[in-house]
């Protein structure tokens, strides 16, 4: 029974890091069409031209990608990316400029 218990605290620690390393406070998910059509309308940098402008920072290749809100109402891009040596980078970019705010990984 001891073991059951170790194994699915272990299990868990491993299921739910990955999600907490990435977070940023304040931040909440924006659905897929709202993210389309902010673009679509100019209120944000559609991530085609964000993807570009890492590819052409770091090579290497997207891995996930998301935006949010934030509280004050403006919307960020939370990235994570594969550099061109491998290395997992953690990237977070202004939705409404471009500019790159954040790393981790690097």
């Amino acid at each position: 029974m001891m073991r059951f218990f170790s194994f699915f605290a272990t299990l868990m620690a491993v299921v739910i890091s990955p999600a907490q390393a990435q977070a940023w406070a304040g931040d909440s998910l924006v659905p897929q069409t709202e993210a389309r059509n902010a673009a679509q309308s100019g209120r944000t940098v559609p991530f085609a031209k964000i993807s570009r402008q890492l590819r052409d920072r770091y090579n290497g290749q997207l891995i996930d990608a998301a935006m949010y809100s934030q509280d004050d109402g403006g919307y960020h891009y939370k990235v994570t990316w594969m550099d061109g040596e491998g290395k997992r980078l953690l990237i977070k970019v202004d939705a409404l400029s471009g500019k790159i705010l954040h790393i981790r990984g690097e």
